[in-house]
């Protein structure tokens, strides 16, 4: 399931010295959350933003897993994110 992290090749989640937010982040799986790994949407404590953001791929948003465009309620932008 997990990658590695972008910033320092870790298969951890959690907190990164080498990432500018200082979080992992594997954005190589979409039905997963980069921060933390979890398959759900929503608020996320690993997360820079409080909320779970999924690895791109599969045209969905990666925020919320929806398909459309537009407004997004779990995205921290207010807008769908592929």
């Amino acid at each position: 399931m997990a990658g590695k992290c972008i910033f320092c090749g870790s298969s951890s989640y959690g907190s990164c010295s080498y990432s500018p937010h200082g979080k992992h982040e594997h954005n190589d799986d979409e039905k997963h959350c980069v921060y933390c790994g979890s398959s759900s949407y929503g608020s996320c404590s690993y997360s820079p933003n409080g909320k779970h953001k999924h690895g791109s791929g599969g045209n969905k948003c990666r925020y919320c897993g929806s398909t459309s465009i537009g407004s997004c309620s779990y995205s921290p932008h207010g807008k769908h994110e592929k």
